[in-house]
């Protein structure tokens, strides 16, 4: 499975209850209708922000972008040729235009790599990062899938809080055309998917002993902050 996620930013001028209207009522409906006749897509999904963030989940996780939409495909090629035909249709970036400032917003195409089951999440919380200094990718995939998991379960403050853990593992190729009515593509080398059942286990995960002395250093190992990309969701709603 392969997911394209999409992070925008708000036109310039839009206040959040004007952009969530646009966007939810409007954007996303048109997106879905223009999808709903692709058999390749499996899924689309529109995320939406918690009503009022945490204080201190805000401090750790300050929120860059206004909206988060998926589009999940079986299969990379797929997934490059439903987002080319979907971006290059007139009506639909016009409605975009007065809606989202894609320049602003980043969308990029990843392998999805389950790590932990669904067990209802509240609040999902979408981090994105890059490659660890001197560590070539395919190695930094292969570390994360198949030993930090290990080492996650050895902190049960940190791996118990997780109602769900999904890797998305960034593809370079091929590359993702879509413009920039949406957002603008770009590699992102590694996401992650985390869920829980409120905010504040967020806070107490990354405040926690466990995660400063064993998931933190081992995160080192394979990744680093550099720019990170994130989202924060209190809701998934499926369009298609």
């Amino acid at each position: 499975m392969y997911r394209i996620t999409a992070l925008v930013r708000r036109k310039e001028g839009l206040n959040d209850n004007v952009f969530s209207s646009r966007w939810f009522d409007v954007l996303a409906p048109a997106i879905s209708t223009f999808l709903r006749k692709d058999e390749s897509l499996r899924r689309l999904v529109v995320n939406v922000a918690p009503d009022k963030l945490d204080d201190e989940v805000a401090k750790i996780f300050p929120p860059p972008f206004d909206g988060l939409i998926e589009f999940w495909f079986g299969d990379a090629d797929e997934a490059i040729k439903s987002m080319k035909e979907l971006s290059s249709n007139e009506e639909l970036c016009a409605i975009a235009e007065g809606i989202v400032d894609g320049p602003a917003g980043v969308a990029w195409l990843a392998k999805v790599v389950p790590s932990k089951p669904e067990q209802g999440s509240n609040i999902k919380f979408l981090a994105a990062g890059d490659v660890a200094e001197g560590m070539s990718l395919a190695d930094a995939h292969a570390y994360w899938k198949d030993v930090h998991p290990v080492v996650a379960r050895t902190a049960p403050k940190v791996w118990n809080k997780l109602t769900r853990y999904t890797q998305f593992h960034g593809v370079q190729m091929p590359k993702l055309e879509i413009g920039g009515w949406l957002a603008k593509a770009r590699f992102v080398p590694m996401c992650s998917d985390m869920g829980f059942a409120r905010q504040r286990d967020f806070v107490d995960v990354y405040t926690s002993d466990e995660y400063v002395s064993i998931v933190r250093p081992d995160e080192e190992k394979f990744s680093r902050p550099g720019e990170m990309l994130s989202f924060i969701s209190a809701e998934e709603r499926d369009l298609v």
